[in-house]
């Protein structure tokens, strides 16, 4: 499988140079399929997303500090096309900067008021293909994940207390759950349906007062100290000049095996990871 992952956008156009080649092969692709072109024509084969299995988008599609509200706006009605034409190729995860114009009193930097009502419409009337966390397993078993921020392990075992507490307010949804035969993947996501508190935590070093920061909100130092064992993790969230790679020593015994993939370099490098796994 071959796999293209995508860093945090904040309004910028650049992800199309990646999926399409050119800002003007993404306008001709787009007339296109506006028009009902059949995705098997010798166009669409010579687009660069057509040699991906997957493409996934780790989140913050919104805020800028540079770019025009019309064009944020604009740049994710684009992304919601992408998926709506190309289906499940298409993984769209949301960071920190998307949940704010969907959950109330969680704010960041770069909120936009007077867009509070745009992006919210955006994001809730296609609630069904955002989500917070995608997973693949190869077939000798290795694990990838990817998520806005990453996962650590001290977070992740505060996600399974909070949800097996008996005063949780969904106890009773998740009275028969078993989190030990559920994906990770499947838990960040069930939280973020069940709208867990936990899922917002923000640690020291981004300025906040929980222990464990969560999937929106960590910072590498962190993420390579207390990673999530035997998993390849891919995440945003922080800048980074170019697609920044760290590896664990596989022998040693203070961390357990992982890579960690940082993307967050849209901006700066205009360019993507690409895997195959």
């Amino acid at each position: 499988m071959k796999i293209l992952s995508i860093g945090d956008i904040h309004g910028e156009e650049t992800w199309k140079l990646l999926t399409h080649g050119s800002y003007l092969d993404y306008d001709m692709w787009r007339s296109a399929v506006s028009h009902g072109a059949p995705p098997d024509t010798d166009f669409w084969r010579e687009l660069p997303f057509m040699s991906y299995d997957r493409i996934i988008f780790v989140g913050d599609y919104v805020d800028s500090f540079t770019v025009s509200n019309a064009i944020i706006k604009r740049n994710l009605e684009d992304i919601v096309h992408l998926r709506r034409s190309l289906g499940d190729r298409v993984i769209l995860l949301l960071g920190n900067h998307d949940v704010q114009y969907i959950i109330p009193n969680v704010v960041c930097s770069g909120f936009r008021a007077e867009m509070k009502h745009d992006l919210y419409d955006i994001f809730t009337k296609n609630s069904d293909i955002f989500t917070i966390a995608h997973e693949e397993t190869t077939e000798d078993g290795e694990k990838w994940l990817w998520s806005h921020a990453g996962v650590t392990s001290g977070w992740f075992k505060e996600l399974n207390k909070s949800m097996m507490n008996p005063r949780f307010r969904f106890s009773e949804v998740v009275k028969d759950f078993d989190p030990s035969k559920k994906k990770i993947s499947e838990l960040l996501n069930f939280a973020w349906e069940m709208r867990m508190a936990c899922l917002h935590n923000v640690d020291v070093y981004s300025g906040g007062f929980n222990s464990w920061a969560g999937p929106l909100w960590v910072r590498p130092t962190i993420m390579n100290y207390w990673p999530l064992e035997s998993y390849n993790q891919v995440m945003g969230h922080t800048p980074q000049s170019a697609v920044w790679v760290v590896e664990s020593d596989p022998d040693g015994e203070d961390y357990p095996g992982f890579k960690h993939h940082f993307i967050d370099c849209l901006h700066t490098a205009h360019e993507g990871l690409a895997i195959e796994i």
